[in-house]
C-alpha cells in the first residue's frame, strides 16, 4: 500500500456522479481519534454552472491547476474526512487516480475558504481548525 500520494496539497480524482471530480487533500495524514485511524480532510472541486446556485467563497480559474478547464468552485459542503488507507487502496486498485498538487498560493486560497464559507459543517470546521491550519 502506498500512502505517499495522500499528502497536503495533493489531488485525487474520485468518481462522483457521471465523472471524476478533483479533490484536494487539505492536510498531511494525522491520527484522528474519532475514527481511530490516520485521516485527511479532502474537498471536492466542481464546475461553475450559472443556472445552479453555488458557493462562491473560492472560485478557481483556468490555469490555477492543469485539471481545471472551466471556472470552478470549492464545494465546501461536501468536504469530508477520509481514511488514508482507504484512499491508498482505491489508488492502488485504480478506482481513484492522482493528479498534480496545487501550488502554494492556490492551496492557501482553498484553505482560507474553510474559515469564510457558510457551508462548512461543524465537524469539518473542527477538523480543519485542529489539523489543517
Amino acid at each position: 500500500m502506498n500512502n505517499t500520494q495522500v499528502l497536503r496539497k495533493g489531488t485525487i480524482l474520485i468518481p462522483t456522479g457521471p465523472c471524476d471530480h478533483l479533490h484536494v487533500i487539505c492536510n498531511n495524514p494525522v491520527f484522528y481519534p474519532y475514527l481511530v485511524k490516520e485521516c485527511v480532510l479532502a474537498v471536492n472541486i466542481s464546475t461553475v454552472n450559472a443556472l445552479i446556485d453555488y458557493d462562491n467563497t473560492c472560485i478557481l480559474k483556468i490555469g490555477e491547476h492543469p485539471f481545471i478547464k472551466h471556472d470552478s468552485y470549492i464545494l465546501y459542503r461536501k468536504a469530508d474526512i477520509f481514511g488514508v488507507n482507504s484512499i491508498s487502496r482505491n489508488i492502488d486498485d485504480g478506482s481513484f487516480s492522482t493528479h498534480q498538487p496545487f501550488d502554494d498560493n492556490t492551496f492557501e486560497k482553498i484553505l482560507a475558504g474553510f474559515a469564510i464559507s457558510k457551508e462548512v459543517r461543524p465537524k469539518i470546521k473542527s477538523f480543519y481548525n485542529k489539523f489543517c491550519i
